[in-house]
């Protein structure tokens, strides 16, 4: 018998849209209770930072009172913010640094690794087996969104990396893998090798940079090449094979970076990419999983963040799209750990509200 009782919610951020989440049970057999997304209007966020708090508060109010499918049961939230506004470094530890010296190493580490004054930033670190994972964000924007967060009376408890709540949806322990998220402005690519993050790597080349390219190209207003591109992708077929010559272009250099991160990981361990999963609003674009498969000569998939998941009382949520909730999913699967605080980076962990 489950138990009902919900312990967070999984809520992920981005420019374009917010997602929620909410999970029970164990993370072993873990069911949906409550889940909602909304579409942002511009100029609600740009570049990770809030423009317009009002309306922010009063999109995240409505999704926490009126989720689309379930009730929101709890304030305490596990959040995420774009990958790309966040900062992850993987390194070695120098030979013979004893247990009780390496918080020191850390934040000597921290000014030479990123942009930021120790001031300037949240940030948090790992021990693995043989390496440090070493994450941080600025101050500037995390606190904007804490302070939205006290005013709708949510309880932020944990912050991490997109990236770290994609690896519990789609990391397996026994392969290396690449998950290549395709929002509206950015591409991510994320490499995992047994469930271990080991790079991470950001591009501005995504969704709505294929459609202003159309709508340059062929003179047409934004809305109507965003139409097209949904409709057409990377069919060579259609439209006289026109907007798949505009679209190749763009996604070469996806294709390129993603080479360039197999040569180096394959210099560095041997190893080879296995497996890429596509994520993100993008990755639905038609012909894209077929053309990256040929030309990369490797297993491409879209990724379902359900597939492991009860969907439970809500036999409605069948009828959505599960890749939009890719993070959200990530996220919420923490929260049913033992010890979610510290099963991961927290970003926030130090910070008292």
């Amino acid at each position: 018998m489950l138990n009902f009782f919900q312990k967070f919610i999984g809520l992920d951020i981005s420019d374009y849209s917010i997602e929620i989440l909410s999970l029970t049970g164990s993370k072993e057999n873990p069911e949906i209770l409550a889940m909602s997304r909304k579409i942002l209007n511009p100029g609600i966020i740009e570049e990770g930072k809030i423009l317009n708090k009002e309306s922010f508060k009063m999109v995240l109010e409505d999704l926490i009172s009126n989720p689309q499918f379930g009730k929101i049961k709890t304030k305490k939230i596990i959040f995420s913010l774009p990958e790309s506004k966040s900062f992850v470094h993987i390194f070695e530890p120098p030979k013979g640094l004893k247990k009780n010296e390496l918080p020191d190493f850390i934040k000597s580490q921290v000014c030479q690794i990123f942009p930021f004054s120790l001031e300037e930033i949240y940030f948090d670190y790992q021990m693995r087996e043989n390496f440090i994972l070493l994450a941080a964000i600025p101050k500037e924007i995390v606190n904007e969104y804490l302070e939205i967060f006290k005013i709708c009376r949510l309880q932020p408890i944990i912050l991490e990396n997109e990236s770290m709540a994609w690896s519990r949806v789609f990391g397996e322990k026994e392969k290396t893998i690449l998950i290549a998220d395709m929002g509206a402005k950015t591409t991510n690519l994320v490499l995992f090798e047994e469930g271990e993050l080991k790079l991470s790597f950001s591009m501005e080349i995504a969704g709505n940079k294929f459609t202003r390219v159309i709508s340059d190209k062929l003179n047409i207003p934004f809305k109507r090449a965003e139409d097209i591109k949904r409709r057409v992708g990377l069919n060579p077929e259609l439209e006289g094979g026109k907007i798949f010559f505009i679209l190749q272009k763009e996604v070469l250099e996806i294709i390129e970076e993603i080479r360039k991160i197999e040569n180096y990981f394959r210099q560095k361990t041997g190893e080879e990419i296995e497996k890429i999963i596509l994520i993100g609003g993008s990755a639905l674009l038609p012909y894209l999983l077929d053309y990256l498969s040929e030309n990369l000569e490797k297993k491409v998939l879209v990724g379902d963040p359900f597939q492991k998941i009860n969907v439970g009382i809500l036999k409605e949520t069948l009828k959505i799209e599960p890749i939009f909730y890719s993070t959200a999913v990530g996220l919420a699967l923490r929260g049913l750990e033992k010890n979610p605080e510290n099963a991961g980076i927290n970003l926030i962990k130090e910070v008292k509200l």
